[in-house]
């Protein structure tokens, strides 16, 4: 199958597929942490032998009932053919142990996670992401088990806890005027749409990204993206088999940041304080010692995947 019998061609995937190890005596156990509509599973099921366990996670249940739809669509002969057991797991990735503990699966042999939003949630307007158009403030992965959404946020957080969050989640610097203005807004009537609060960004700051920023701040908030990330890594570890492969695409400072500081507790020895000696040895090592990041032709192609780092690790 070659890539025009695809209408998407996700971030990174040759990368991805390239550094994917696939055991011709085993089982291959692989878990796709952020199946999304199903692009990157779509090519990585070409790879795959027979007999192998492919398990997919989504929070937003729309989203996996359409990846279902359209791996079903695409590859779903090569799904049988090849007797690929396969899972589709309506949950967030930080109940990954949980949820592969029902299906009986204590290890596996390589997990993927392409972080956090897609561009659905952004091309989408019933997905309520994008201040591109009026819809409810809502920013919700996962509508049914998520309660607070960002309307919840802008209407009730006090100063400090909005001021924070904009500067810790997304770096911007007019995080106490775009505070200052959200208060003073809500005194009159609840902020309850996207244009709403992109109006108040606007009159608060001058800097055209601060829509950008204070959007993707209260999105991270909302899914406390930042928490299932640091928690589902380390499940990760966890689980993966040893000599087997933990994949990460990031696609800003911050999300790569955190990635980073998680993924190094696992990458260094653990040593006495005072004698210097191991206490505990490194999990993981680097694949490569820099993250991969997408050739200009790929970012001619896909402006979006511009600022796509991928990580991989090996555990020990």
């Amino acid at each position: 199958m070659n890539s025009d019998d695809f209408w998407h061609i996700p971030v990174l995937y040759e990368e991805i597929l390239s550094n994917l190890p696939i055991s011709q005596t085993k089982t291959n156990i692989i878990i796709d942490c952020t199946l999304w509509l199903g692009w990157h599973a779509i090519w990585i099921i070409q790879k795959i032998c027979e007999k192998d366990i492919f398990i997919w996670f989504d929070a937003d249940a729309e989203n996996l009932a359409l990846a279902k739809s359209n791996i079903f669509k695409k590859v779903w002969s090569q799904i049988v053919d090849k007797k690929i057991k396969t899972y589709f797991i309506h949950s967030n990735f930080s109940n990954l142990k949980e949820e592969l503990e029902k299906i009986n699966i204590k290890v596996v042999t390589w997990i993927y996670y392409d972080l956090w939003v897609n561009s659905i949630h952004f091309d989408d307007p019933d997905k309520w992401f994008s201040f591109r158009f009026d819809s409810n403030l809502d920013m919700r992965f996962d509508k049914i088990n998520t309660l607070t959404t960002a309307s919840d946020i802008v209407n009730s957080y006090h100063e400090n806890e909005l001021i924070r969050i904009f500067r810790e989640y997304s770096d911007e610097p007019k995080a106490k005027f775009i505070a200052d203005e959200i208060l003073k807004t809500r005194k009159t009537k609840p902020i309850e749409t996207t244009k709403e609060l992109e109006a108040l960004i606007e009159k608060s700051s001058f800097d055209s990204k601060s829509k950008v920023r204070v959007f993707q701040a209260l999105r991270m908030e909302v899914n406390k993206e930042m928490e299932v990330i640091e928690e589902s890594l380390r499940q990760a570890i966890d689980l993966l088999e040893k000599d087997w492969i933990l994949q990460v695409i990031t696609f800003h400072s911050v999300e790569d940041r955190t990635v980073k500081q998680v993924l190094a507790e696992f990458l260094e020895n653990k040593l006495d304080d005072k004698t210097g000696q191991i206490l505990e040895p490194k999990k993981a090592e680097k694949v490569y010692k820099k993250p991969i990041v997408p050739t200009q032709e790929e970012i001619y192609k896909n402006k979006r995947s511009r600022s796509a780092k991928l990580r991989i690790i090996k555990k020990l």
